[in-house]
């Protein structure tokens, strides 16, 4: 069975019923779901090698920045 690909990242007009349905699927699994005024929404993450590499890049530059100007650092990551 094909399935038609859905939109993401934008407000669409549905059911409950069909939300629901649509957010059961595996693929969504991961992505953050909202559903207010007969519309839903799905956001995919945007992780991947891409964004891995450009969050290292950061991480690296304050970092050494930090070090070369003496500043005191604490750091979360996700």
């Amino acid at each position: 069975m094909l399935k038609t690909k859905l939109p993401t990242d934008t407000w669409v007009r549905a059911t409950w019923d069909e939300y629901i349905q649509e957010i059961a699927d595996p693929a969504y699994q991961k992505a953050k779901c909202y559903y207010h005024n007969i519309k839903w929404r799905i956001e995919m993450s945007p992780v991947g090698s891409d964004r891995a590499w450009d969050h290292t890049v950061i991480i690296v530059a304050v970092s050494l920045f930090a070090a070369v100007k003496g500043i005191a650092l604490t750091g979360r990551d996700n």
